[in-house]
């Protein structure tokens, strides 16, 4: 089928440069990408993952725990172990394994059930013979944030005993890397400041495009997203790179409506504009509907004029004008909301993305 329209991977050259380093080091620590939502995390990793498809020298487990269902330890296991039977092809296996990201028989499937075998020490002699054999297995997991709140067999806190598992993997048998990817910069923050996982982590920011990066790709819309029916003007990409920044996933969305809307490979400046600043309006109405849990709209003001001059903002930069009482609680769900996202690693609080800063902007003028 041929599409009018396909997903772009623009740049990204300095961050797969970043990773590659990494798994060049023999493993000694874990790896947390953080970043704002929608910035090209997941995409990110996979792209890393696909140019290491056909390197026979390294084997990578990946799972992006958004596409799958994990609401207890059993779910868990059921999502990280495939079951195999050894009397089966080397094909079938092979289709077997597809599943989860570490391979069991059905035998120590049921032993790891009933509290007979470990599943940390099943994992770990997987990992050793994939090392024994030569290979550098590299362990993905997106979004691990969404095993908190799991308990193996209603005692121990999954998430801990994994990175607990994580730690000795890497920094003490170094056996495999561990990347984990979030876009949760609490959950980042509780991992970044744990004593427990101090001198064991390493974090690195995966940011929204820069604005050069921006331009090539609105400027070579038929090489890197295969739209061979539109044509931007350069006042037309600065509009773009205006209500959007860098935030792709919005531009790409946004050139869908401009597909559907073009005459002969072009559309109108009015029409842009008026699409565009629909979009702000949207994000005004988000502000509109949001009912604080402690400062209601007082706290927009106040943050929309600190980012009248600045990118970003502190929660030191509010305690003059509220409470510390319950501050960082509104800002917390904020972020959940995905209207603020949050740097773990500086401590800065910023809109999410530069369509919602003016939505923040247009909701404080009207107010």
């Amino acid at each position: 089928m041929k599409w009018t329209k396909q997903p772009a991977f623009i740049n990204r050259k300095a961050e797969l440069n970043f990773l590659n380093q990494c798994i060049s080091e023999k493993p000694e620590n874990l790896l947390f990408i953080y970043g704002p939502k929608s910035s090209g995390k997941t995409t990110l990793l996979s792209r890393f993952t696909q140019q290491h498809k056909s390197n026979k020298e390294i084997h990578i487990k990946s799972l992006n725990l958004r596409e799958v269902l994990i609401g207890n330890y059993h779910d868990f296991l059921r999502v990280f172990f495939s079951v195999y039977e050894p009397d089966l092809s080397e094909q079938k296996i092979q289709s077997k394994i597809s599943a989860g990201i570490f391979s069991i028989t059905s035998d120590i499937k049921k032993k790891i059930l009933t509290e007979h075998a470990d599943p940390f020490i099943v994992m770990k002699k997987e990992l050793a013979e994939l090392s024994n054999k030569g290979k550098r297995p590299i362990i993905i997991i997106d979004e691990l944030q969404g095993l908190e709140q799991i308990y193996m067999n209603g005692q121990r806190e999954l998430i801990k005993e994994l990175f607990n598992f994580f730690v000795a993997m890497t920094k003490e048998s170094h056996l495999c890397h561990v990347l984990i990817a979030s876009s949760d910069g609490f959950f980042i923050e509780r991992i970044y400041s744990d004593s427990r996982l101090s001198k064991t982590s390493k974090f690195y920011e995966v940011d929204y495009l820069t604005k050069q990066d921006v331009v090539y790709w609105l400027n070579n819309l038929k090489k890197e997203s295969r739209i061979e029916n539109l044509v931007l003007t350069p006042q037309q990409i600065e509009t773009i790179w205006h209500y959007f920044g860098g935030s792709m996933w919005e531009i790409n969305s946004f050139l869908s409506d401009l597909l559907h809307n073009a005459a002969e490979g072009r559309v109108k400046d009015d029409f842009l504009e008026k699409s565009a600043e629909k979009e702000i309006v949207a994000l005004q109405h988000r502000f509109e509907n949001y009912l604080g849990k402690h400062y209601d709209y007082d706290l927009f003001s106040v943050i929309n004029d600190i980012l009248s001059t600045s990118e970003y903002f502190y929660e030191k930069d509010l305690i003059a004008n509220f409470e510390r009482a319950g501050l960082k609680e509104e800002l917390g769900s904020l972020a959940q909301n995905n209207m603020f996202s949050y740097n773990p690693c500086t401590g800065q609080y910023r809109p999410q993305g530069h369509s919602m800063k003016l939505g923040l902007n247009k909701f404080c003028k009207e107010l």
